[in-house]
């Protein structure tokens, strides 16, 4: 038999004897029936392990080891692990994506993975369904899983659809741990509701991998990669909000008493710089005036020369250590947030948008049908309908991209549009470039603007076609609403559909310091919220 983890072997039998002990002695009819370990024969990688705790007698049917078997119990308790034993992993030698990681899945909880993309959240789901290996580390299952990809449709409805019928697969597999990938995209209002409640009715375990905040409200647990790592957090989004948030002000505090140790040392090694200068001179005077000997006069100059220099290296010692604290704290405060300029102008204060009787189809098809909407300076408005509805569609037909087969669409002022490939920039220029394009700015200028928005120095100088979705973000941002001559009317096509957690938040804070009117479809009911949305039209 080929040899058994030595923990694992202590954790079953102790959790045998622990559950011997409940029935005999405290009189619960409760039996360890199933506790065994081993190695996975077809991949040396993968623990195999099972504990089966059966509570009073009744028939019942549950899916054990993969097959469905008869049983007289009334319950039926499978405590199924899937975990990570120090994994490490790496697409290629410069990227590496895990670095030793440790978790445990079981199927009970319902736990959400966070971070930003790229940061390996997928991946770990990967290595929890097998489809990849580990380049380190061991990978522990035992239980039943079923893995549910992300989709990404370019139609709302058949995206809608797809994902739906995805969702209804994987709760009717009844497996003991579901991977979910981005389970709420493509979801409208209605069909979102269906999947809530489905998840918080599913008995078993579940791991997702999502930027709803809405969704992670409702998980047990967060996990947070970053850099590697991983960090767990006992309790939904809000618990993960607050926790971050003292611990980046317990950072700012840190480095702010860091900063004052550093000045009271930098001020201490200034006077004991004077001090030794003064004693220096005082010395030559002492041997210039008096008759003591040049020898003893040199000696006693060593001798405080060395004191001082014992001083001062202990003060430089101290120092040094405070700067690379500094250094270190610096490294771990998130400066997010961007700035904003006051327009040059005022917004404009009338009529934005006025549509009467509109019609538009695709062939012999009506998607839109006697559309009538008015949209004015400072509103912020938000169009909402199932998918397919034409949400989308009508964005495109005000912006001029449709033509309408019948009605009338006035636009006044100055519009710009957000969709949701952030597609405005040229991939091809710089950052600085494109916001001195769109803007109309010049290089200085573009300059500002873009440190405003935090890419100063040389990053400024970056190539559109390699930022990541976040600086893609920032650098739309920037060129769109980082000049004074902003925008009257800032529309926004399911803005939050490919961006991470802390991207969300950079594109709320942006908005809410904006002044303009917005004209909003997104599924996203906290991001609709968070922004002030004041009037809603369904189509």
């Amino acid at each position: 038999m080929p040899e058994q983890p030595a923990y694992l072997i202590i954790f079953f039998y102790a959790f045998q004897v622990f559950f011997s002990f409940i029935a005999n002695y405290i009189k619960f009819d409760i039996w360890v029936v199933d506790a065994r370990i081993g190695i996975n024969q077809k991949d040396k990688n993968q623990c195999v392990c099972n504990i089966v705790i059966l509570y009073k007698k009744q028939t019942v049917r549950r899916h054990v080891r993969g097959r469905a078997v008869g049983l007289q119990y009334s319950k039926v308790f499978i405590v199924s692990i899937i975990s990570l034993s120090n994994v490490s992993f790496s697409y290629d030698a410069s990227n590496v994506i895990l670095d030793g990681v440790s978790i445990t899945f079981n199927d009970s909880e319902h736990v959400a993975i966070v971070g930003d993309n790229g940061a390996g959240k997928t991946t770990i789901l990967n290595l929890l369904a097998g489809d990849i290996m580990p380049d380190n580390g061991r990978v522990v299952r035992n239980a039943s899983v079923y893995m549910m990809r992300q989709i990404n449709a370019s139609d709302a409805k058949s995206g809608g659809e797809r994902q739906s019928s995805e969702l209804a697969r994987a709760f009717a597999s009844n497996a003991a741990v579901l991977l979910l990938d981005e389970p709420t995209n493509n979801l409208d209002y209605d069909a979102r509701q269906r999947f809530f409640n489905k998840l918080a009715s599913y008995p078993f375990g579940v791991v997702i991998v999502s930027h709803d905040r809405e969704l992670l409200q409702q998980v047990d647990k967060i996990i947070e990669i970053r850099q590697g790592k991983i960090r767990i957090w006992g309790g939904n989004y809000d618990f993960w909000v607050a926790g971050r948030r003292a611990e980046q002000e317990n950072i700012y505090s840190k480095y702010a008493a860091t900063q004052k140790e550093i000045d009271r040392l930098g001020a201490t090694m200034s006077v004991a710089q004077n001090t030794r200068q003064h004693h220096e001179a005082k010395q030559r005077k002492e041997i210039t005036n008096t008759r003591r000997s040049r020898i003893a006069a040199n000696a006693l100059k060593g001798k405080s020369q060395e004191t001082e220099a014992k001083r001062r290296a202990i003060i430089q010692k101290k120092l040094t250590a405070q700067m690379d604290l500094r250094q270190e704290l610096s490294g771990q405060m998130q400066d997010d947030k961007i700035k904003i300029p006051l327009p040059s102008k005022p917004f404009y204060g009338k009529e934005l948008i006025h549509i009467s009787g509109l019609d538009f189809g695709y062939d012999a098809s009506c998607v839109l049908n006697n559309v009538n909407m008015l949209v004015c300076g400072g509103q912020r408005v938000r169009i909402t309908g199932k998918n397919g509805a034409g949400k989308s569609t009508l964005l495109k037909v005000i912006c001029g991209v449709l033509t309408p087969r019948a009605g009338t669409v006035q636009t006044f002022g100055k519009i710009a549009y957000l969709d949701q490939n952030l597609m405005l920039l040229d991939k091809n220029k710089s950052i600085v470039d494109n916001i001195a394009d769109i803007a109309g700015l010049s290089p200085h200028d573009a300059h500002v603007i873009a440190a405003n928005f935090g890419f100063r120095g040389d990053s400024s100088n970056k190539r559109v076609g390699i930022l990541s979705g976040g600086e893609l973000l920032k650098a739309t941002l920037a060129a769109i609403l980082g000049g004074a001559n902003q925008p009257d009317l800032l529309i926004l096509d399911e803005p939050t559909n490919n961006l991470e957690i802390k991207s969300i938040a950079i594109l709320e804070d942006a908005l809410n310091q904006y002044r303009g009117a917005i004209l909003l479809v997104s599924h996203d009911e906290m991001f609709a919220r968070n922004i002030k949305i004041d009037h809603t039209v369904q189509i």
